[in-house]
């Protein structure tokens, strides 16, 4: 008697036979995690870790190069809500809502800058190189500005 193929076998033949792809884990997976945002050491200033939030992707801030300001944790001083202006930088979300996009990136979230206290609508995409593209913008994606993240060299200490 013949041996019998896993039925995940199966299921992925039978997907390929019929064009049709399963959903891509692989490419979420790739991009949760840390990241920061300079290649060179020296010009490093912040970390942010990239997980789900709700089906959708966000990222909070896992290091910071000088996580404290006159001995205290640094603050959101520049938020526009006086009410929130007090909370720690140390975990705040700075990318929200981000959804994948056909073409294999995130869009429709928003990125919250603590140094201005603006938040910008965004896009995330993940270069062949391995690195990050983030994109913050006001109203189309031609007015903005674009940043290039990496994966931190070395382990970074959670400034929480």
């Amino acid at each position: 008697m013949p041996a019998r193929a896993p039925a995940s076998f199966l299921a992925v033949i039978a997907l390929a036979m019929f064009g049709i792809s399963a959903p891509d884990a692989a490419g979420t997976d790739a991009i949760r995690g840390p990241w920061i945002d300079h290649r060179e050491v020296e010009k490093q200033k912040v970390a942010v870790w990239i997980e789900d939030c709700d089906d959708l992707l966000c990222g909070r801030i896992y290091w910071l190069k000088k996580p404290l300001s006159a001995g205290q944790p640094k603050r959101d001083r520049n938020n526009p809500d006086a009410a929130l202006r007090d909370r720690p930088l140390c975990g705040l979300v700075i990318l929200s809502g981000f959804r994948r996009a056909k073409d294999g990136s995130w869009g429709a979230g928003h990125i919250y800058n603590p140094s201005d206290g603006r938040t910008y609508s965004g896009t995330i995409t993940l270069e062949t190189d391995g690195s990050l593209r983030i994109r913050g913008y006001v109203g189309i994606s031609l007015f903005g500005r674009t940043a290039e993240w990496v994966r931190p060299q070395g382990n970074l200490e959670h400034c929480g």
